[in-house]
């Protein structure tokens, strides 16, 4: 037997000894990259929820104090402001709040921010609204 024909008869025996090991890296090299991404677009989605959530909370907060008796715009942004802070510091960044009084007494308090973004290029932002109508205490009678 010629060298040639071992040599190509090695190649097969170890071709099937070794079968498809190996073949595990390209998968790999496909499958984990795809898979942090997955993972990182779950995490910023988590973020904007928990951002949402706190940013409602802080708008209630301010719509309440807003539509109080005696309640101002400039106590309305204080309180959401500081709501804001207080719950969300660190995810909602460039918080702004606007008032506006609508006819037959109703108020609207809106406040917006943007997230901070896990991936390059995105942004996102939240905004929460609290609308109702303004609370007079009248005498009976």
């Amino acid at each position: 037997m010629s060298s040639s024909r071992r040599s190509t008869s090695n190649r097969r025996r170890q071709a099937l000894w070794w079968g498809d090991r190996g073949s595990s890296t390209p998968e790999l090299v496909i499958i984990l990259p795809v898979l942090l991404l997955l993972i990182t677009i779950g995490l910023q989605f988590a973020l904007w929820a928990l951002a949402s959530h706190a940013l409602s909370d802080s708008v209630a907060q301010g719509g309440a104090a807003l539509r109080a008796e005696g309640g101002t715009s400039t106590a309305a942004r204080s309180v959401t402001l500081q709501e804001i802070q207080a719950l969300a510091s660190g995810l909602v960044l460039r918080p702004t709040v606007s008032v506006q009084f609508l006819s037959d007494g109703v108020a609207s308090l809106t406040a917006s921010g943007v997230l901070p973004s896990l991936l390059p290029d995105m942004s996102l932002a939240v905004s929460a609204e609290s609308t109702g109508p303004e609370q007079l205490f009248r005498a009976s009678g």
